[in-house]
Parts: C-alpha cells; sequence; structure tokens
C-alpha cells in the first residue's frame, strides 16, 4: 500500500519535472533569440507551455508602454474554443487595474482562487474580469534592470495545480524582461551602426561633389567679412593671383589688400568701375541681408589658360556659428560669354536684317510671358520674366507656392481653379515629374484666352528627384481653339458613328427576335394544317410578333420624321368618348393576361367632339398606356383619367389627361433622360421587358408638335403618373382609322433524326418556336433558361448526353459566349468537341467574331432558318 502511494507521488513529481523542463527549455529558447521575430515565436511557445499546464483559458502579456501608464496586449494564447481579446486591449491604463499596478511595482504576483473574493479589495479589476467571465486568475510583473515593463497573465487556471509553478513564475516573468530588453538593445545597436555608416557614406559623397563642384572654379576663398580675412580654400597655379607668390605662401590674408591688388593688377577698369564697391565688405552684407548670393561678373588680363571673362559669386556659409563668414568663388565663364555673344550677334542680325526689331521682341515675349525658377526644396521662386516687351531677369523673388496660388487667382479662369490648383501644388510635383522631364496643363484665362502651363526639370539630387524646376507660361489661344474645332468634329463624326451603331444593334435585336417567332411559327402552322387549335395557336402568335414589327417599324418612321421635321399633323373631328370605348377594347387582352385593373375615368367633358389628330392623340395615349402595362407586375392596376378644363383662348378647351400606375416606378436618374430616343432604363425587374426604347421619345415630340404640354410623377415600387394638357379646338364631331398586317416564311430542308439537343435560350416564345420546329425533325430538346444554367446542365450530364448546344447571346444571369468559355475550359472529354451554336438577333461581324472568339462552332440570326440549323448539325453529326 505504501509502495503504490510513493509510486504515485514520484509520478505525480516526475510529471512536474518534466513541466518544469519543459518550461525552462522554451526559456532557453528565449536566451538564444538572436533577433526580435525569433524572441516572438519563443515568447508565443513560453505562454502556450504555461497555459497547457496550467489549463487556464487564455495566457497573455502586457507591454507597458515607455514614459506611459498605459498597457498594451502583446501576446496571447487562447485554448480551444475561447474568445481571443488581444484585439480589444491595446490600451488599458493603469489606472483601471490600480490595484494591480501597485503590487507590480512591489514586485508581487497575483493570484485569485475565486473572483469573488476581490470584489471590495480590487473593484476595478474585478469589473475587468468579471466582463470576461474569468473566475480564477494569476498575474505577475515582468522586471528588467529592476524596472516594470509589463506583466504576464493566466486567465481561469487551475490553481491548486498551479501552486507548484507559481515560484516559478517571478523567475520566468524577469527573465523574459531581461531577455527582450537585450533584443531591442542589440537592435538599437545595429541601427546606429547602420546611420553611422551612412552618414559616413554621405559625407564622403558630399565631399566627392564639392570637390567636383569646385572644378569650374580657379579659386575659391572663405572670407571672415569681421576679421576682414581671408583663407584660400583653393588656388589654382593657372589663376593670375597664384602669381603673386606671397598669396601663394601665404593661406591667410587680409581681405581689403588682396582685393585692391587683384583689382589694380588684373581687372580690366572699364569692364568693372564698380568692382570694389560691389565687393566691399559693407556692400556683401547688405547684398546677402536681401538675397542669397552676390553675384558679379567682370573681365580680366587672360590667366595662364588663357581664360579672361569671370563671374564671382558670394554666398553665405549655412552654418549659423559662422555667420559673418562667406564663400567667394572665381570661376571662369568665357564659353557662356562666347555663347551669348554670339547669340546676341545673331540676334541682331535678323533683328537688323528684318527690321522689325520693336516686333520681334514683342513676339519672343508672348512665347513665353512668364518665366520663374523654382526651388522646392526650399519653396523659392525667381521671376526671371513677365515683361511685354522683352525677356530679362526682374530680380522679383519669394515664396514659391504663394506666388502660384497667386498666378492662380489672378489669371485663372473660375472653371479651371480647382484643376490649375491641383497642377500648381508644389508639395506633389516632385512625385509626379519622377518619370517625366516636362509636364503642363492648358487653362482659360479670365481674360478668356487659354494659356499652357509648364514644368520643366531643371535640376534632380542623387536620388533623381527634382530639386528645380522652371515654370513657364505662354500663350496658345489659336492652337487650342483649332485643336478645339478638330476635337468636336472628331467627337461629332465619333457620337454619330456610335449612334448609328447603337441604332443598327437595336433595331437588329428588337426585330429579330419577334421575326424569329413570326417565321418559326409559321413553319409549325404549315405541318399542322389539319389541327384547327394548333393552326390558331400559331397565328395568334404570329399576329402578336407581327404587331410587335409593326409597332417599332411605325416607332422607328415615326421618330425620324419629327426630328427631320417631317411630321404634319392632320386635325379632325374625334369623339373623346369613342376613343376611349377604343382603347377599352384594344387594351382588353393585355389586361385580362396580367390580371390587372384597368379603370378609365371621364369627367367634366363639355364638348365631346375636338379638332385633333386622332391618329397622334391615340398614339400619345396608347404609348403611355401600353409602358404601364408593362411595367405593372401582375394584380396591379392602372387609371386612364381625362378631362376638360376652360381655356383663356375663345372657341378652345383644355383637354387634360392622366395615366397613372401602380408599376415599379421610375429612378430619378432615369427621369433626366427618359425622353431621349433609344433610352430605357437598366432594371433587373425588367429586363425581360422588350421595347426600343422610342416610346416616350415620340410621347414628348408629339406633345411638343400639338403645342402641349407633359410632366411625370413617379415614385420607385409604387409607380408613375404622367400628366398631359393639350389646348384644342372644339367643333362637330369626324373620325378615322387604319391598319396593315405582313408576314414571311422559310422553308425547312434536311433532317437529323434522334439527335437530342440542349437549347440556352431566355425567352419562352422563341425556346417554343426552336423546340417546336426541331421536334417536327424528330430532334428532341433539353431548355436552359440562362448561360449559367446552361453550364450546369452539361457539367452534371454523362458525355454525349447531347449531341449540340444552341447558345442565345444575351441572357440574364450569364451570356452565351461566357458560358461557351466556360464549357471549352471543362476538363470532361467532349466539352471540347461538342458543337455550340449560337442563335442571336446580332448579326453584325463584331458579334460572330465575339462568337467563334468564345469557342462557338457557328452562328445562326434570328429569326431561324431551320434548314440552316439541320443542314449545320448534320456536319458536325457527320464528322464526329
Amino acid at each position: 500500500m505504501t509502495t503504490d502511494k510513493n509510486t504515485d507521488n514520484y509520478s505525480r513529481l516526475q510529471t512536474k519535472l518534466n513541466d518544469f523542463e519543459i518550461l525552462l527549455q522554451q526559456m532557453v529558447f528565449i536566451d538564444r533569440a538572436q533577433d526580435q521575430n525569433e524572441l516572438n515565436a519563443a515568447t508565443q511557445a513560453l505562454i502556450r507551455v504555461i497555459g497547457d499546464y496550467t489549463q487556464a483559458n487564455r495566457v497573455y502579456i502586457f507591454d507597458k508602454e515607455p514614459d506611459s501608464d498605459t498597457y498594451r496586449n502583446s501576446f496571447e494564447w487562447c485554448a480551444p474554443g475561447i474568445t481571443a481579446w488581444i484585439d480589444n486591449l491595446q490600451a488599458v491604463s493603469a489606472s483601471k487595474m490600480p490595484y494591480w499596478q501597485s503590487a507590480f511595482e512591489r514586485g508581487e504576483n497575483i493570484i485569485i482562487d475565486d473572483v469573488e473574493s476581490v470584489k471590495k479589495l480590487m473593484p476595478s479589476e474585478y469589473a475587468m474580469l468579471k466582463i470576461q467571465d474569468i473566475q480564477t486568475e494569476i498575474a505577475f510583473p515582468i522586471y528588467s534592470q529592476n524596472q516594470l515593463c509589463g506583466f504576464i497573465g493566466l486567465d481561469n487556471p487551475q490553481i491548486a495545480r498551479s501552486q507548484s509553478f507559481i515560484s516559478l513564475l517571478a523567475v520566468v516573468g524577469g527573465h523574459l524582461g531581461n531577455a527582450r530588453k537585450n533584443i531591442r538593445m542589440a537592435a538599437l545597436l545595429e541601427q546606429k551602426r547602420d546611420s553611422l555608416q551612412k552618414s559616413n557614406h554621405e559625407l564622403e559623397r558630399e565631399k566627392l561633389y564639392l570637390s567636383v563642384l569646385c572644378i569650374d572654379y580657379t579659386s575659391v576663398y572663405c572670407v571672415d567679412l569681421a576679421r576682414e580675412t581671408v583663407e584660400i580654400i583653393k588656388l589654382d597655379s593657372i589663376s593670375n593671383i597664384a602669381r603673386e607668390t606671397a598669396f601663394s605662401q601665404n593661406r591667410t590674408l587680409n581681405y581689403q589688400t588682396m582685393l585692391k591688388s587683384y583689382y589694380d593688377q588684373y581687372v580690366y577698369k572699364e569692364t568693372a568701375p564698380d568692382f570694389l564697391e560691389v565687393l566691399s565688405i559693407p556692400n556683401i552684407k547688405l547684398s546677402l541681408s536681401q538675397n542669397n548670393r552676390l553675384i558679379y561678373h567682370y573681365q580680366s588680363i587672360p590667366n595662364l589658360a588663357g581664360q579672361e571673362y569671370f563671374e564671382i559669386q558670394v554666398v553665405p556659409l549655412s552654418d549659423t556659428l559662422h555667420e559673418s563668414k562667406v564663400i567667394i568663388g572665381f570661376r571662369h565663364i568665357d564659353d557662356i560669354v562666347k555663347e551669348e555673344q554670339a547669340q546676341k550677334r545673331k540676334l541682331q542680325e535678323a533683328l537688323d536684317e528684318a527690321q522689325l526689331n520693336n516686333e520681334i521682341i514683342s513676339a519672343i515675349s508672348k512665347v513665353y510671358f512668364a518665366i520663374y525658377r523654382i526651388d522646392l526644396r526650399e519653396d523659392f521662386y525667381e521671376e526671371i520674366s513677365s515683361d511685354n516687351e522683352v525677356h530679362r531677369l526682374t530680380g522679383r523673388i519669394g515664396k514659391a507656392s504663394a506666388k502660384m496660388v497667386e498666378l492662380c487667382d489672378t489669371f485663372v479662369a473660375p472653371a479651371y481653379h480647382d484643376s490649375v490648383m491641383k497642377f500648381f501644388d508644389l508639395s506633389t510635383l516632385a512625385d509626379r515629374l519622377k518619370n517625366d522631364e516636362v509636364i503642363d496643363i492648358d487653362y482659360l484665362a479670365k481674360d478668356g484666352n487659354w494659356h499652357l502651363a509648364r514644368f520643366i526639370v531643371k535640376k534632380r539630387d542623387e536620388k533623381g528627384t527634382v530639386t528645380h524646376v522652371l515654370y513657364v507660361t505662354r500663350l496658345i489661344s489659336e492652337q487650342k481653339r483649332r485643336e478645339q474645332n478638330w476635337i468636336f468634329i472628331a467627337e461629332e463624326a465619333n457620337r454619330a458613328n456610335v449612334a448609328k451603331s447603337d441604332f443598327l444593334s437595336r433595331i437588329a435585336h428588337d426585330i429579330r427576335t419577334p421575326m424569329n417567332a413570326v417565321l418559326g411559327f409559321v413553319d409549325i402552322t404549315k405541318k399542322h394544317l389539319n389541327e384547327p387549335e394548333k393552326v390558331k395557336t400559331g397565328l395568334d402568335k404570329i399576329q402578336l410578333a407581327g404587331s410587335y414589327i409593326e409597332q417599332l417599324v411605325n416607332d422607328i418612321l415615326d421618330i425620324a420624321s419629327i426630328e427631320n421635321g417631317k411630321m404634319e399633323l392632320h386635325p379632325e373631328t374625334v369623339n373623346i368618348a369613342d376613343m376611349l370605348e377604343d382603347f377599352s377594347d384594344t387594351l382588353q387582352a393585355s389586361i385580362v393576361t396580367k390580371h390587372l385593373t384597368y379603370n378609365c375615368k371621364k369627367h367634366n367633358i363639355d364638348h365631346p367632339y375636338l379638332t385633333v389628330d386622332s391618329l397622334r392623340l391615340k398614339q400619345i395615349y396608347m404609348n403611355l398606356l401600353s409602358n404601364s402595362i408593362k411595367y405593372t407586375p401582375e394584380w396591379g392596376s392602372i387609371t386612364f383619367e381625362f378631362y376638360e378644363e376652360p381655356s383663356a383662348t375663345a372657341g378652345r378647351t383644355t383637354l387634360v389627361a392622366i395615366i397613372s400606375d401602380t408599376g415599379i416606378g421610375i429612378e430619378p436618374e432615369y427621369m433626366e433622360h427618359m425622353y431621349q430616343a433609344f433610352s430605357r432604363e437598366v432594371d433587373t425587374r425588367v429586363n425581360k421587358v422588350r421595347g426600343s426604347g422610342l416610346g416616350l421619345a415620340i410621347v414628348k415630340q408629339l406633345v411638343d408638335l400639338m403645342n402641349g404640354t407633359i410632366r411625370v410623377e413617379s415614385t420607385v415600387g409604387k409607380g408613375t403618373s404622367f400628366h398631359i394638357e393639350l389646348e384644342l379646338p372644339y367643333t362637330t364631331p369626324s373620325v378615322s382609322r387604319e391598319s396593315a398586317e405582313a408576314s414571311d416564311s422559310p422553308d425547312p430542308t434536311t433532317s437529323c433524326n434522334g439527335m437530342h439537343l440542349l437549347i440556352a435560350e431566355d425567352n419562352d416564345l422563341n425556346y417554343e418556336v426552336v423546340s417546336e420546329l426541331l421536334r417536327m425533325y424528330h430532334i428532341s430538346c433539353e431548355r436552359a433558361e440562362n448561360g449559367a444554367i446552361c453550364v450546369d446542365k452539361f457539367s452534371a450530364s454523362g458525355p454525349d448526353t447531347y449531341d449540340a448546344i444552341l447558345m442565345d447571346m444575351q441572357m440574364p444571369v450569364m451570356d452565351g459566349p461566357e458560358a461557351a468559355q466556360v464549357i471549352r475550359t471543362l476538363t470532361r472529354p467532349d466539352a471540347q468537341t461538342i458543337p455550340i451554336i449560337a442563335i442571336t438577333a446580332n448579326a453584325f461581324t463584331r458579334d460572330i467574331e465575339r462568337c467563334l472568339a468564345a469557342g462557338m462552332n457557328e452562328h445562326l440570326s434570328k429569326p431561324l432558318n431551320v434548314h440552316q440549323l439541320l443542314a449545320i448539325l448534320d456536319k458536325y453529326k457527320s464528322t464526329a
């Protein structure tokens, strides 16, 4: 018995030792971490071990932010099924856990075996623990070099199991704190080492740049204006002043003595009479207080290299410790002077030859009437020219960003102000010129002229970033007008082509679709002449499709006549009551089919006989009523109300008609252009509603032609109401009507008995035509209502289930070309070989090319020619 007990104790002790060994092993991993990533991984593993051992729900580490009383949850381990809290605990104030903060600062651990027992002792902490449903808690501080830097916490640990573990946790906290401190110090040391190397590299590069820049200077001096001393920085042996042994032997000289000696011996006095005055110490101080540099040109006795034209540049040292010191450099500019002299000679020769001195100067100034040099880093500009007569240095300088705002406010028209200000934004200019040398913008000036504003790269730094630019402006009004004229011509031509293509595409689709029904049902009816019911059904549907075609053609002719000014009204006497009865009879079939409620309200008709073009008046009302029927869901209602109102004109009355429905309504965006020809609202609720998009356009133009008014009120989802007012003369009765119909039929040729086809067609009537035609030739069909269903059915079928696929081009959810592409990418063996035949109302070349590009084999246009289809099926059947 004692032996068994000892064995159990030994096993438990061995388990604890194993757990401690695992914990110590994790601490070894922390010691061996070489960088922050390795330390993070070891830390995460450590808290997982602690969690496993203590059977805690959650183990976490909070880091104390430097110089702050805020803690951040940096690590978290959660047992399976436990919700993570780390994202919600990124900024926890020490004031929310005052008891813990005080205990941690004393180096004490927190052990809570029942959260209810500390409700009064630590109320703030109690509230936080209760929110997280924590019943037991262990928390111990993390110290580094006697500084509290965070703490480790365990939510809902097994306290009894953790007792022997707690004494080791303080060691873990201190160990972890020191390890993290060491890693941070190592990273900081590496960062400082890299920074030092970078600084040394930049210093060497700057020395190299300085050496390169000094190549153009024959001598450079540092002058102390307060002490009037000169320190030689560079002195070429070819320079005139180097001939003076006293200068070459002494590196520090008196400024006034050296300057006067050089002037007396080497400077041509006629080219520089103010040499000593300009370069005097008082004048240097004055000039540099107003400008960032002093520049002076003169001619001297040629030096040993034959150089005689020089530029002196005096610039202050930027170091504030040397405010009284300046750098004076002498560089030869013989090439520049010679080039300038050559240019002056050429210009003078041109002026003399053309005898147009003032005109040419004026023309030059108009090319670029404003030129500025801009230092982007210093936000500084120097105006080179803004004179209306000649380019010259003006001496005007200032803050570049403020100048750009001033130029925009002064010159730019309001309509272009925002875009030009964005272009003038110097803070983004370097980035915009990253890959370009020039950017520009056209804008309209307040005086009505067009200007071209342009930024030209002048200088980039060693990284390729733009630091200096030229800003120039020129007048481009005439050029702009020519461009706009050509653009207008091109846009008009393009609009005409687009309108033509759009028109042809719409008409092709809207005519071929009902024509397919007409021709198909003719074939069906011919095959069933002895079956009266089928003959009647076919003829009814032919009549329906023919009526649609007739209406479409009439709409096209009407809109063309109106727009060409050829539409003429033919007034006659109309009985309004009879007209209402005509509407009721005409609309009855459509109303019954959709289970609509139709209300016709007539009141206050004091003059039943009006003089008006009855055909066009009917057309106005019929188009609006037809739209109401189309766009009103089943079981909805349509109301046609009309009445008279008095007119101020003798012998006339105002006929008011209100056509309202409970349909889907009109979107406000569409209402802005609903009277335009061929416009239809894009709406998934009505994508099966056929129409040319001409109805409302015709209504509007007919109302205008009758000098009437039309207005609309609509709420999406509730309905639409059109209000038409026409002022008409009242008179005696007269009525007239007319109508016409037409049809055509193809002739079938071949058959493919026993074939089974998959037909992708969203239109019920079209599918009925195709399936019935094929059934007459003993070909069975299966329908897919859109491209997506077609893909699904083909994918789910066995190999060679279908002999071919007939694919409509335009379908909801997925169109024909997309469906064909998906089918061709399937891995099944017949996906690449099954014939896919496009059947569509679009018969243009681009539509055929699109079908073939999508992987279809053939293209047939609506109305469907069954003989062509059978021939194609027979062709692919014989080649299978």
